[in-house]
């Protein structure tokens, strides 16, 4: 076990959302890459924004996610007397002096240099920066005392964070210094851009890790997604399991540039992992994801449409938009087609003839004599196959794509088949 330690620092005044959530990924895999420790701290000192929904549905998204952590839980609300003895104690060293009721920090002369294992070394002059506050006139801790602090206690030996945190990564230093502590080593990853290049907010689409749950992402691949927005495995390969990624993660392959958030690809990759579940585990997730939003049909009707669907849909959420005409009555969007059709006298006489063929059948079960009768009849009319199957589609599913359309009209059943093309031709 090595003693390296990180940590995931939250705060509960919103939802978890992708950029930190992928700030939580790097520092999980670098924990478990290296037999450390991944410790959570809830930074909920903000009073008046933090609430407990909000914690709650941070810790859930990890725990669907799979980021599990170690140790208890560390709350700053319950440490305020642990900051107030650390501005104390920089008051008394003559490093702090009050103003205006709160406490500020005397910012020494000099440079200050960072190692940071993404961005190499950067100095900073700390003539740049003011006096710092670090404790407010109402007795709360600024972020920058409460961080470093914490850090120091918990025994962080690693820093992972977002490249927006690296202006900060100066004072934080001068206040290790001041306090006679040893500074932990840093990283920070490059920020998330959206596809037009500016930082990923909710005009990019969603971005609360609840939402892609809402949608029938799966975790695996949002975790996969995210591990791969500024790291590079150095290989072509792009599905990774958690395990995987695990072993192949270095913080030497997190790159500098920022990343680029593309929605496409993290459909892409959803529906790659969708495909790979085992038949089970597939049934069971899709089940679950939909009996919580719908009265689901019979079990071997359900089986049959979720088989169906399953090569076709890249979320969850996806199977009813795409099977919306077994849902309800199919709806035609493209009346030229619908007018087009039935405007042929020989082809709507020839859907007549399909229907009193098929309705010979004891059901539509059994896809073969229902594919046989179809193709005997259009060539029995000098016509091809698709030349009856297309229109066929259209009545039954109101659309131009659908699975196999015999597949289709067994799981429609005879009886709504019929109605369709009777309802279609009236």
């Amino acid at each position: 076990m090595s003693d390296i330690r990180v940590r995931f620092a939250p705060s509960p005044t919103g939802y978890l959302h992708i950029g930190g959530v992928r700030t939580a990924l790097f520092n999980y895999l670098y924990a478990r890459q290296q037999g450390g420790k991944f410790l959570l701290r809830i930074e909920d000192t903000d009073a008046k924004r933090s609430t407990p929904e909000f914690e709650r549905e941070i810790l859930e998204s990890l725990r669907w996610l799979g980021l599990d952590w170690d140790g208890e839980t560390v709350h700053q609300s319950r440490r305020l007397d642990r900051y107030r003895e650390a501005a104390r104690e920089l008051a008394a060293k003559g490093l702090a002096y009050e103003f205006e009721g709160a406490v500020k920090f005397k910012i020494p002369p000099g440079p200050v240099k960072v190692y940071d294992t993404v961005r190499g070394e950067v100095t900073y002059d700390s003539a740049e920066f003011e006096d710092l506050v670090i404790l407010k006139s109402d007795g709360y801790p600024t972020f920058h005392l409460a961080v470093v602090v914490d850090d120091h206690d918990m025994e962080i030996t690693h820093i992972i964070r977002g490249e927006d945190h690296l202006p900060n990564t100066p004072r934080h230093i001068l206040l290790y210094q001041a306090l006679g502590w040893k500074p932990p080593k840093y990283a920070h990853l490059p920020l998330i851009f959206g596809t037009d290049g500016t930082p990923l907010s909710k005009r990019h689409g969603a971005v609360a890790v609840s939402e892609y749950r809402a949608q029938g992402f799966l975790p695996q691949a949002l975790v996969n997604y995210l591990a791969l927005l500024g790291w590079n495995p150095g290989t072509p390969q792009e599905i990774f399991s958690l395990p995987e990624l695990v072993k192949q993660f270095s913080l030497k392959r997190v790159i500098k540039s920022n990343a680029q958030f593309n929605p496409e690809k993290l459909l892409w990759l959803n529906g790659q992992h969708l495909r790979a579940l085992p038949g089970e585990d597939y049934e069971a997730r899709v089940t679950e994801f939909w009996k919580e939003r719908m009265e689901l049909p019979p079990e071997n009707t359900w089986r049959k449409l979720i088989t169906l669907y399953r090569p076709r849909i890249q979320t969850l959420g996806e199977l009813k938009e795409q099977a919306s005409y077994y849902f309800s009555d199919a709806t035609y969007s493209d009346p030229e087609t619908v007018r087009a059709i039935r405007a042929q006298t020989s082809l709507v006489e020839l859907l007549k003839q399909w229907a009193e063929s098929v309705s010979e059948l004891p059901d539509f079960e059994d896809t073969t004599p229902l594919d046989q009768k179809t193709r005997q009849l259009a060539e029995g009319a000098g016509l091809k196959p698709k030349d009856l199957i297309h229109p066929l589609r259209l009545i039954m599913t109101g659309g131009t794509t659908s699975p196999g359309i015999f597949e289709l009209m067994s799981l429609l059943g005879k009886a709504v088949c019929l109605s369709r093309l009777e309802r279609f031709l009236a």
